[in-house]
């Protein structure tokens, strides 16, 4: 038993120096492998399944220590709780938030306890659990809907195979090398090592290739499409000054907008000017168009002032509010020399950030959290044209913060036919470790799923701009105020095999069936064990 919560253990650990901040991703092709082995040695004992659940558990429980240790004080600073309360919170989802673990393990215990230990099996069992594993992990709710293959954001090749069948395919391609590497062990027979071996190389020459073929395309149809040149503006608004702004303290309000007023009129003196400039998610800290006070008036005013200085347009998070009165966080595009605005509402909110569940079957619920928003939902993706200076138009595909996060959604406005990705987020609330390195990476999916490039705009950091296979090509400082500038071209690569079998199947195809193979089994096992009552 102590030597299976020890396997665990570094099992755990393993997991977590694989994801971001650390990113030491080639730790993940063999995280599971040490708890793997020890279940493996202990499966014919009396106990042994039960031991093996609760070893799961406590890796599990790692995974979220380890990962989500930020949550914490994001808790205390986004949800106004104090350190109990959070505390009490977290330990709640360090106990909940990973158990794709122990559910795995568990199906896996009955995969092998029912077959044969053939040749024919220790190549097949592999790839068929690694499959379940996804499955499990694409079902199971998460709040930051993080996988196992999020772990490859930083490997330039290992990531390309995400446009094969999105990031759960990663997570597939993990989970059979571990299986691989603990059925040569389990058996004694090299053969299922190197078939774990032949894989991980396939999916690295697969990536050369598509890395190859991206820069062909950019050294030659890229050069001569036409060009939209944009500035992320990051002005690094500490919390207490956005909170004090959000809420209509006028001195707060007119420094907020004259931060990005500012770094704005910076990018205005670049040599090559932008065609459009994004500020991030909530930077206008006020209902847009419908000022109700003498200091948003002033302050509508400042912006028009700006926007006379502007030929382009203008992107920024902001808020919006129907005739209903129901208030949505929103994402404007403003073009200054048609005085038009064209509006994106945020349509997949935050958890416990933006709603709660049953909150408006109860209202009094909203009084337990003050500091939060509660927002109406928009009707989903959508494109909005943005015209370069020479009048090209683009197509651009818009999300905030946590639909970033999103394969589906991002999906959806590439076939809609978008020339780009844009994203803009406030991660302000999460402090410096852990979750802006985090949910950068889960991001960057979006570019190599849709082979579409990614302008970010973040309020503290990270902003980002992203080529159509994750490359960064321009990174802003956390927690510094900056002007990012990026340029990237109408699209003209052809859709990738995700999107173009997620016509038919849907976005999260491979997902799809990697859930059906483990609900048929899991069908199968319980139809089986009812027989046998």
């Amino acid at each position: 038993m102590k030597a299976l919560f020890l396997s665990a253990t570094l099992s755990g650990i393993l997991y977590v120096l694989s994801f971001a901040p650390w990113d030491l991703h080639p730790l993940q092709w063999f995280a599971f492998v040490p708890l793997l082995l020890s279940a493996d040695r202990i499966r014919n004992r009396p106990g042994s399944l039960k031991a093996t659940l609760l070893a799961g558990t406590w890796m599990s429980v790692i995974i979220c220590i380890g990962g989500f240790y930020w949550m914490v004080g994001a808790t205390m600073r986004y949800g106004g709780l104090p350190l109990p309360a959070a505390l009490g919170v977290f330990l709640a989802f360090s106990l909940t938030g990973q158990l794709q673990v122990p559910l795995y393990l568990m199906i896996r215990d009955r995969v092998l306890r029912h077959s044969s230990p053939s040749t024919l099996n220790s190549l097949v069992h592999p790839l068929l659990l690694g499959a379940f594993y996804a499955g499990i992990e694409s079902l199971y709710p998460k709040i930051f809907l993080d996988t196992a293959g999020h772990a490859f954001h930083s490997s330039l090749l290992v990531r390309q195979a995400a446009d094969v069948g999105g990031v759960f395919f990663l997570t597939f391609l993990a989970l059979t090398f571990n299986e691989g590497i603990a059925t040569a062990f389990r058996i004694r027979r090299i053969r299922p090592a190197l078939a774990a071996i032949a894989l991980l190389a396939c999916t690295l020459i697969y990536g050369q290739w598509r890395v190859n073929q991206h820069r062909e395309y950019a050294s030659g149809t890229a050069r001569t499409a036409p060009r939209l040149r944009a500035s992320m503006v990051q002005a690094n608004i500490g919390d207490f000054l956005k909170v004090a702004a959000e809420r209509g303290t006028g001195d707060a309000m007119t420094a907020v907008l004259e931060q990005y007023l500012g770094l704005s009129g910076q990018a205005l003196q670049e040599t090559a000017r932008p065609d459009a400039i994004i500020w991030p998610e909530t930077a206008y800290p006020s209902i847009f168009h419908q000022p109700e006070t003498p200091n948003e008036v002033r302050m509508e005013s400042r912006l028009n002032d700006f926007l006379g200085t502007f030929p382009g347009t203008l992107i920024f998070g902001g808020y919006d509010r129907d005739t209903s009165g129901v208030e949505f966080n929103s994402l404007f595009f403003h073009h200054a020399p048609s005085q038009t605005t064209r509006t994106y509402h945020k349509n997949v909110l935050l958890m416990f950030g933006e709603t709660l569940p049953f909150a408006d079957s109860f209202p009094t619920m909203k009084s337990w959290f003050p500091t939060m928003g509660f927002f109406g939902r928009g009707p989903g993706p959508e494109l909005i044209e943005v015209k370069n200076a020479e009048g090209h138009p683009f197509n651009l595909a818009p999300s905030i913060c946590y639909e970033g996060l999103i394969g589906e959604h991002s999906a959806q406005g590439a076939w809609l036919g978008a020339d780009a990705l844009v994203n803009v987020t406030n991660d302000s609330w999460f402090g410096p470790d852990g979750e802006p390195y985090l949910h950068l990476a889960l991001t960057r999916f979006r570019t190599v799923e849709t082979r579409l490039p990614l302008l970010r705009s973040t309020n503290t950091g990270f902003s980002v701009w992203m080529d159509a296979i994750g490359e960064t090509r321009a990174r802003s400082g956390l927690f510094e105020s900056s002007v990012l500038n990026a340029e990237i071209e109408k699209r003209t690569w052809p859709l990738s095999p995700y999107l173009q079998i997620g016509r038919s199947l849907g976005a999260n195809w491979f997902a799809r069936i990697c859930q059906i193979l483990t609900l048929i089994y899991a069908g199968i096992f319980l139809a089986r064990r009812f027989r046998s009552i």
